[in-house]
């Protein structure tokens, strides 16, 4: 009797275990060749319906920042009534809401008024003449008025801008994040810049991503440095860096420009008030002659 001799490494081992395993039967193998053939199918499929939804779907725009405020434009089925009531909305807003309709149009009452009786009773024009400068300047009084509110909301924002700046780049130089270090700037710096900060952190907080939230502070502020600092913070959210030293830059940018403004305006001063006095000088000479000689001054 022959005695079976044992394999003597691991490759003969193995040799004799694939001997002593049963192959599968003909219906096996196509099971087996279905199961592996269904993830390629699957592949393939989702490879084909993600190129039909490339095609279909555009790709999601990347949000533009710009430094210049926007124009509204207005769609052919808005009415004019509308679009005029949007748009005074929007110069109220930059206001900081501290005028009304109410203020421009006792504004406008005021100066119809006063251009009426000047026409009327001292230079005695044409009473159709009249009305029609009268209502010139009414627009023009309300606009000014309009005007002059929104400079003076824009200059208080710029003297309180940078030491907010300073503040947000202080916390977030100690660890905070950005929205809690406006939070703590909108409590401590005084209005104006202390409740656009509030409105910035309350529209965030009902869902409003930070960037559209600055968007709309900038719209309403319409200041150049303050379209600089959404800027910087949209830069700093993408790409990242040094945010403290970013804003104190800015800060010291801003309160150079302040500087710089009041020189220019030392220097046209004068000049400014040469141009309103000799603007001035013909109306109140008529009016001097209307009140002295007003054969003089007849038609």
């Amino acid at each position: 009797v022959r005695q079976r001799r044992k394999p003597n490494s691991l490759s003969q081992r193995h040799h004799d275990r694939r001997n002593e395993e049963v192959w599968p039967d003909e219906d096996e193998r196509r099971a087996l060749a279905l199961i592996r053939e269904v993830p390629v199918r699957g592949r393939q499929v989702l490879q084909l319906r993600l190129k039909d939804l490339a095609a279909v779907e555009p790709a999601e725009s990347v949000p533009e920042f710009r430094l210049r405020r926007p124009r509204r434009e207005v769609g052919s089925s808005a009415s004019f009534l509308g679009a005029m009531r949007v748009r005074l909305h929007a110069e109220l807003l930059a206001t900081g809401n501290r005028i009304g309709i109410f203020h421009l149009a006792l504004s406008g009452v005021i100066a119809a008024g006063a251009v009426f009786v000047f026409t009327i009773g001292l230079l005695r024009l044409n009473p159709s003449l009249a009305i029609v400068l009268s209502g010139v300047a009414c627009f023009a009084a309300a606009i000014l008025v309009l005007r002059v509110a929104q400079r003076r909301y824009q200059s208080k924002f710029l003297d309180v801008f940078p030491d907010a700046l300073d503040l947000i780049g202080r916390a977030v130089k100690a660890g905070l994040p950005v929205l809690d270090a406006m939070e703590v700037a909108a409590q401590s710096i005084p209005a104006p810049v202390g409740s656009e900060f509030k409105g910035i952190l309350e529209e965030v907080r009902i869902g409003v991503e930070i960037e559209q939230a600055l968007r709309h502070a900038a719209e309403r502020v319409r200041v150049p440095e303050f379209h600089f600092y959404v800027v910087t913070l949209a830069l700093q959210n993408r790409t990242g860096g040094s945010l403290a030293e970013t804003l104190a830059n800015l800060s010291n940018i801003i309160r150079r420009r302040k500087e710089l403004r009041l020189k220019i305006r030392a220097f046209v001063a004068e000049s400014k008030m040469s141009v309103i006095v000799l603007s001035a000088l013909p109306f109140g000479a008529a009016g001097l002659l209307s009140l002295v000689a007003q054969d003089l001054m007849a038609p």
